[in-house]
This record gives C-alpha cells, structure tokens and sequence, in this order.
C-alpha cells in the first residue's frame, strides 16, 4: 500500500522542461525581451508589447512571452510588493493569467530544487543534528 501511495505523490509532481537555447534562439530572447520591456515602459499592454517583436518561431514566441511574464511578475510582485490585481491591471490582462503565471512559477521553483536536492544527494538524505 506505501508504494501506491509513493507513486501517486511523484504523479503529482508537475514535470518541467528547461530550454537550452541556440545561439540564435538566444539572441531573439535577449532582443525580445529588450523590446517587451521597452513597450511596457513606454505605458503598453502586455499585449502590444508582444506585439511589439514579432518571433517567426511559434513554439519559441510563447516560450519568450510566458518567461517576459514571469519576470515582470517576479520584479512587480517580490521586489516592488505589488499586488497581483495592480500588476494584472497594469498590463491589461485577468487577474487570473496573473495568479496562474505565478503558481506555476512556484511549482517550477519547487521541482527544480527538489531535482537539485536530487543530484547533489543521490537521492540519499543527508543525515543532521537536530
């Protein structure tokens, strides 16, 4: 019965997939993320700012504009203490997108610790003092 119960935890565990960049896809995200960041200065939705660098590369532009997102979050929400409603506002897109975009943002924060955890323990758990 633990192992059923064992294996439903670890399918509970969202999976993740880091992009590595080409050299290319590298330099769309740097001039993407310039040109998002421009357009949200000068007073643009996140829409138009979206707009506002076209990424011949579907797959890619959704990578670009999902991670824009996560760090406009990650700057307004942690480092300016803006609540998800003035940054939802701000941008012109639901509170919902917001809270969504930062759950997952958790999530992905706790996996990548807990794979962490994984490599640099070999899955043993290190014994402590307490």
């Amino acid at each position: 019965m633990k192992k059923k119960a064992s294996a439903e935890k670890k399918a509970e565990m969202p999976e993740f997939l880091f992009k590595d960049f080409t050299d290319e896809e590298n330099k769309i995200y740097e001039e993407a993320m310039n040109k998002y960041r421009e357009a949200i200065v000068a007073g643009r939705t996140l829409r138009q700012a979206y707009e506002s660098y076209a990424i011949a590369d579907a797959k890619l532009a959704s990578f670009i504009q999902v991670d824009f997102l996560k760090i406009l979050i990650a700057e307004r929400h942690f480092t300016e203490q803006q609540t998800f409603e003035t940054i939802a506002a701000a941008l012109d897109v639901s509170t919902d997108l917001i809270k969504d975009t930062h759950k997952r943002m958790l999530q992905e924060v706790g996996v990548s610790a807990a794979n962490q955890f994984g490599q640099e323990f070999g899955g043993s758990i290190p014994s402590t003092n307490d």
